[in-house]
């Protein structure tokens, strides 16, 4: 059973501000939502701690069971910090572009410094738990190539299928993805495609905002 969303967190993956499409399907989205508090992260604003040699030999420390050394004990504190507040909400929402197949380095980095043993999964019986069990994520998923599952460029999709198979490592519930495609060609294809995105996020706002069955 999935979490109800009390709080969520808005991770915005686009450096391009207000001309981001799927920052803008995000927003709609959002706009339907009733009783959520939402908290924005924008990406390419944030301080993120580099994961430098000697902060990555911290890891190997904590996954022997050992405590990270003093040098990068300041770090690991902020790594910390960062895990506890994403895993402090009861959903997340990812508005992502594809660049080059897959996802934003800012993304990536945030997500190498939040996957960490212990913090947003753990290792017991030689099999990974994720701390994120019974919560959901919708990922608003941007690009200028048509790479849905059923499309012929299927094979081009390092977006999607990466965040779904790293949220679901972390142990999240529910996913929920809008496709924003194509972001690029003649303007009534984008607009089209555009138009899409926001009836699907109002409905998936909708759905999201119905009172549970008991």
């Amino acid at each position: 059973m999935t979490r109800a969303i009390g709080r969520l967190l808005h991770v915005e993956a686009s450096p391009r501000g207000g001309r981001s499409r799927s920052a803008s399907v995000a927003r709609r989205l959002i706009s339907g939502l009733t009783g959520v508090q939402v908290e924005r992260l924008g990406l390419f604003e944030a301080d993120l701690p580099e994961l430098d040699g000697p902060v990555i030999e911290g890891r190997y420390a904590l996954i022997a069971g050992d405590p990270v050394g003093e040098a990068v004990r300041g770090d690991w504190d902020a790594i910390r910090e960062k895990t506890a507040h994403f895993l402090s909400f009861d959903a997340w929402l990812f508005s992502v572009p594809m660049w080059n197949f897959g996802i934003p380095y800012r993304l990536k980095h945030y997500i190498d410094l939040i996957t960490q043993p212990g913090m947003t999964f753990s290792v017991v019986d030689g099999e990974g738990r994720g701390h994120a069990a019974g919560r959901s994520a919708l990922i608003v998923a941007s690009g200028a190539l048509d790479v849905r599952p059923d499309g012929p460029l299927a094979g081009f999709d390092f977006q999607r299928a990466y965040l779904e198979s790293w949220l679901r490592f972390i142990g999240v519930s529910a996913i929920h993805t809008i496709h924003v495609r194509p972001t690029y060609g003649p303007e009534d294809v984008v607009e089209a495609a555009m138009a899409t995105a926001y009836a699907e996020a109002e409905a998936l706002a909708a759905s999201l905002c119905l009172p549970e069955r008991v």
